[in-house]
């Protein structure tokens, strides 16, 4: 074989590797673009998921998040339905989602929750397809806040003695509250919930420590009466 075969053939060899580089380049490219795309949809469904909070702390949101919405008043209840209904949605499918990370006692506490906002939508729904009683509101007022019933007057320094007075009330009274006596209970503790957060900035924090404590008490009672109503309903 004389020089000019042997450089042809060498020429020949380079561009078939070069060729067959090419090919392997483009399909490297397009395997890399299938695997760009993998990665996208990955990293779509991640963010379904991934909220940066564990279900447990989830479950704690939700929990401080159900109990502001019991303290609001009929107006900013009736103003937000809406978007209050639609923020529960989402809620309750990032913690549908991550439910089997749940301890036993979570999984408890969280269909306890969703029971207990059912309820609380109810009565929500039932109030304002049928107002309350100016009159009969009024009554109420009087009965539970007493002294503190002026609630434009009701301060920083008293609103403390405020929650107490209206606990002290629904301790005795509360056995013999009907359901839509309950209503009428609840709106009370909206409005005063309202002031307390008007003087929140300055209420000392001895004193806001001791009105969360009345504040979850009254929950719980509240909770318990829904409970029996339901199940007084059921057996009819």
């Amino acid at each position: 074989m004389n020089t000019v075969e042997k450089l042809a053939k060498y020429i020949a060899g380079l561009c078939l590797i070069s060729l067959m580089w090419g090919c392997e380049g483009r399909r490297t490219t397009d395997d890399t673009e299938v695997i760009t795309v993998d990665t996208a949809e990955r990293e779509d469904t991640a963010k379904v998921v991934q909220t940066g909070k564990t279900a447990e702390e989830q479950l704690e949101e939700f929990r401080g998040w159900l109990n502001q919405q019991s303290e609001k008043g009929d107006t900013a209840i009736r103003k937000n339905w809406p978007k209050v209904k639609e923020e529960l949605r989402q809620r309750n499918a990032r913690l549908e989602q991550n439910f089997d990370s749940l301890s036993d006692k979570s999984k408890q506490e969280y269909r306890d929750l969703q029971e207990r906002y059912q309820r609380w939508e109810t009565r929500q729904e039932r109030r304002q397809q049928q107002p309350l009683d100016a009159s009969k509101l009024s009554q109420f007022k009087d009965q539970l806040l007493r002294e503190y019933k002026d609630l434009d007057k009701v301060t920083a320094g008293n609103i403390r003695e405020a929650y107490l007075t209206f606990m002290g009330t629904v301790r005795t009274k509360r056995r013999n509250w009907t359901q839509d006596d309950w209503d009428y209970v609840d709106n009370v503790y909206g409005q005063l919930n309202e002031r307390r957060g008007q003087v929140e900035g300055q209420i000392p924090t001895t004193d806001k420590i001791k009105i969360r404590t009345l504040q979850a008490e009254y929950l719980t009672l509240e909770g318990a009466a829904d409970a029996q109503s339901v199940v007084r309903g059921t057996k009819k």
